[in-house]
């Protein structure tokens, strides 16, 4: 069985708990053994904390990074920002020593020390290419007939390899497994604008989210799937508040780990869709028949 340690981050938890029942609805099914990383905090957030602190970013990502390192495992994350910060201090300490040594002194304080002996995936390279797509397929019992739009977000670009289309790849063919059609819509590296919502709501509303929704629906997309909580929570809320704005868009969000639970057969009451903050009704009626 596949094994790994699972970094939940802070959003799934606490603010979509629908897309940690379907992940691990869908972990069991296809047989992905995930080892709940006990004790971790905040990854942290990849963008305004190092600006702030860089020292203090690399402590605590290194000491959620020891904590896998002590069960022996690899690292997944089913959040972008997370896999960037996790993914990146990895790299930064093992490539750079006096950094590393630097963070120990540290983390000393705290009884861990970081050994980089460990990988960081995402969820959607752990699926892809541990499980693999003739697994996800023969697990699919209810193709899914709707349109949808596809947000990878701006961390699923980041890759060491290079090949910054690697995962978003990996993600829209795993997303075609479940039976939906999926629209292009030619704006799917532009950034959602979450990071920009912490200083300038109206570009980020207007220059970032707008032009994407309105190219999902002209393009006939009936939801957007995801993988970011942080996209999810811009797609959910700036819909809100474009609304208020006079700009009338009700696009469903729904996560890729949610579709696949949809798509292996279960309900949407299994998992919980009624706790999203958008129109998941309407996409769970033309799912579901009810």
């Amino acid at each position: 069985m596949v094994k790994y340690a699972l970094f939940l981050g802070c959003l799934i938890p606490m603010r979509m708990p629908s897309v940690e029942i379907a992940s691990r609805r869908v972990f069991e099914r296809i047989g992905l053994e995930s080892v709940d990383l006990k004790g971790y905090t905040c990854c942290p957030e990849p963008v305004f904390s190092r600006l702030i602190d860089e020292t203090g970013q690399l402590v605590i990502s290194a000491r959620n990074l020891a904590l896998a390192e002590e069960l022996g495992l690899d690292i997944m994350t089913l959040c972008n920002g997370c896999y960037e910060t996790l993914l990146e201090t990895n790299e930064t300490l093992k490539n750079k020593s006096d950094e590393m040594l630097r963070v120990n002194r540290i983390l000393e304080n705290y009884g861990k020390k970081y050994r980089g002996l460990i990988k960081v995936k995402h969820a959607i390279e752990v699926l892809y290419e541990d499980i693999g797509i003739e697994k996800i397929r023969e697990c699919v019992t209810k193709p899914l007939k709707i349109r949808v739009a596809m947000h990878y977000g701006c961390h699923l670009y980041r890759d060491l390899s290079g090949d910054i289309m690697r995962k978003p790849r990996m993600m829209k063919e795993i997303t075609s497994l479940t039976g939906v059609e999926i629209a292009d819509y030619g704006l799917e590296r532009l950034c959602c604008g979450y990071p920009s919502m912490q200083v300038d709501e109206e570009f980020s509303l207007t220059h970032r989210l707008l032009p994407k929704i309105k190219r999902m629906v002209e393009a006939g997309a009936e939801a957007v799937v995801l993988t970011c909580p942080a996209c999810t929570i811009q797609f959910e809320t700036g819909q809100v508040l474009l609304r208020k704005r006079g700009i009338q868009y009700e696009i469903p969000c729904i996560n890729i780990m949610e579709l696949l639970a949809l798509s292996f057969g279960f309900s949407s009451r299994d998992i919980h869709l009624e706790l999203h903050r958008g129109p998941i009704l309407r996409l769970i009626k033309k799912v579901e028949g009810d």
